[in-house]
């Protein structure tokens, strides 16, 4: 029996994190799921109980011996010492602070497992196993669609960077009046001064909705308008898709591995010239191309309708049982290091 144990510090905060949310759909259907020559638990903080399946749980101490310990973030273990039990680390992993030791990593997708490789050039990359994000599809599924065109948004206003392109939702909704847009963000937003100049009555901003509701809000969309210039998991995307609302986002990062199927647009660029204003912010030659993408898909039905049918169908791959799969034989490799 291999005793394999996730040690992280939260099942659930105030924000809506991408993170949390994706341990708290691991910790179900990996309980669930779980083979009879296998033994999981999860070590979060006392008190921390998960939002799913919380009887089908196992929850243990952050130091309880005899455990193969999993780090959800790899910076709690940069002295951890490596003889005594095995450790692997991910698919949360911050690059800045590079492991001690050579371990078994866990990525999202192939394009983060590029990012490890071009910072930690040393890495042994056999050591690297691509395990996507996971969609809870007993939760995210096709739904009544609003009789008037909704377009969402999901993400946060980070400063600075703008990772999420919060910009792109306030120029489509000037560009389409007529279009009721809605923005969900993790948390309430902290710059939207910034970025939200003036009021426009076509954008409703909510904040911190639960992760069990975001199905019921995101079914009635018409198209999930991505502004991201990277993701890693782009988890989000792949929900919006299960619920079968088709996607518009840029070329970047994951998405080309998540969203094949979905109107990608491609040679988009933020922050030129290097002297602009908003070095992070999409340039308006490509804000352009997602308020044409869009016009594309509120007058033509039948490639709305084509890529509505192929998200549910793409999304299939993210399944709960496919996932739980490729963590389950990550842990009999991490057994079979162990072991030797």
């Amino acid at each position: 029996m291999f005793r394999f144990k996730f040690v992280l510090d939260y099942f659930q905060i105030s924000e809506a994190k991408g993170p949390i949310l994706a341990a708290n759909t691991r910790a179900k259907w990996l309980s669930l799921l779980c083979p009879d020559d296998l033994k999981i638990a999860f070590a979060p903080y006392k008190g921390q109980i998960p939002m799913y399946a919380a009887e089908h749980v196992r929850i243990i101490d952050k130091k309880e011996p005899g455990w193969w310990n999993h780090y959800f973030f790899n910076s709690w273990q940069t002295g951890q010492e490596t003889k005594a039990t095995g450790w692997s680390v991910g698919p949360n992993i911050d690059l800045s602070k590079p492991l001690k030791v050579q371990v078994p990593l866990v990525v999202n997708s192939i394009y983060q497992k590029q990012l490890v490789l071009k910072q930690w050039k040393d890495y042994d990359p056999s050591k690297i196993t691509v395990i996507p994000s996971m969609v809870d599809l007993t939760l995210f599924s096709p739904g009544k669609r609003a009789k008037e065109p909704i377009v969402g948004w999901i993400g946060n206003d980070a400063p600075n960077k703008y990772t999420k392109g919060v910009e792109v939702i306030p120029f489509l909704a000037k560009k389409f009046p007529h279009v009721q847009f809605e923005m969900v963000h993790g948390r309430a937003p902290q710059f939207q001064k910034e970025w939200l100049q003036q009021k426009l009555p076509n954008i409703k901003i909510i904040s911190m909705i639960p992760h069990h509701q975001m199905p019921e809000l995101v079914r009635r969309w018409h198209v999930l308008v991505c502004g991201s210039k990277w993701e890693t998991g782009a988890t989000h995307v792949k929900e919006a898709m299960a619920c079968g609302v088709p996607v518009i986002a840029a070329a970047v990062g994951t998405l080309p591995e998540v969203a094949r199927s979905q109107l990608l647009l491609p040679n988009m660029k933020w922050g030129h010239p290097p002297a602009t204003k908003h070095p992070y912010e999409w340039t308006e030659g490509s804000l352009n191309q997602f308020a044409q993408a869009l016009e594309g898909l509120l007058t033509d039905h039948d490639k709305h309708r084509r890529l509505a049918k192929a998200a549910v169908k793409e999304s299939q791959s993210a399944a709960s049982d496919r996932i739980s799969e490729k963590w389950f034989q990550f842990m009999y490799r991490c057994r079979d290091q162990y072991n030797k």
